[in-house]
């Protein structure tokens, strides 16, 4: 196993789930369930996340020191009774990390007429 890194570059390239986990979470801190439903309204052709999926993704992400758990937050939504996680400063490095390397890769794409441009 290797070392842990504090290089985004080193995390790279990410799971397509963690990645959507990422960007939901740098809003906000949130449940699991908070996750899926905002994946899936921004997502419409995605297919169905499964818990099980989900759960594991979550704790890789945490085993990673990319998430971490946090009280949850004020607000109507709320659930004591829920895990709550949120990116720590390293999650959110590697977040934009990814972004960054998959906006290469379309400027890319868009290069070599292989997508067409906005």
């Amino acid at each position: 196993m290797s070392e842990p890194t504090s290089n985004p570059a080193g995390f790279l390239p990410l799971h397509p789930l963690e990645f959507r986990i990422l960007m939901v979470l740098m809003d906000q801190p949130a449940h699991g369930y908070r996750i899926v439903r905002e994946i899936e309204s921004r997502e419409r052709d995605l297919s169905s996340i499964y818990p099980g999926n989900l759960y594991r993704r979550i704790r890789d992400l945490v085993a990673k020191g990319l998430l971490h758990e946090v009280d949850p937050p004020s607000g109507v939504d709320a659930d004591p009774r829920r895990k709550y996680f949120a990116p720590t400063s390293l999650g959110e490095a590697v977040a934009k990390a990814e972004g960054h390397r998959l906006q290469t890769l379309v400027q890319e794409a868009e290069a070599l007429g292989v997508i067409q441009g906005r």
